[in-house]
C-alpha cells in the first residue's frame, strides 16, 4: 500500500518554500511551528491557493 502524501518527508518549507525545512515531517513541522498558515505546498513546492490555505483544518475554529 503507498503511504500517503502526509507521512512522506516534504521537500519544501510550507511557510517559506525554500527547500530543506526543519522538521521535514509534517506532524513534526506542526509541532515544532505551532499554528502557521502552509502558504506553500511542501511537497511540490508550488504556491497554494488562498482559498485552501484559508480552509485549512488546523485552522477551522480558530478564528475569532
Amino acid at each position: 500500500m503507498p503511504k500517503k502524501i502526509q507521512d512522506q518527508l516534504m521537500k519544501f518549507d510550507p511557510q517559506t518554500g525554500e527547500e530543506k525545512p526543519y522538521p521535514s515531517h509534517a506532524q513534526q513541522y506542526r509541532e515544532y511551528h505551532g499554528l502557521t498558515a502552509w502558504i506553500f505546498n511542501p511537497w511540490t513546492g508550488n504556491p497554494r491557493d488562498p482559498r485552501d490555505i484559508g480552509s485549512d483544518v488546523q485552522f477551522v475554529g480558530t478564528k475569532k
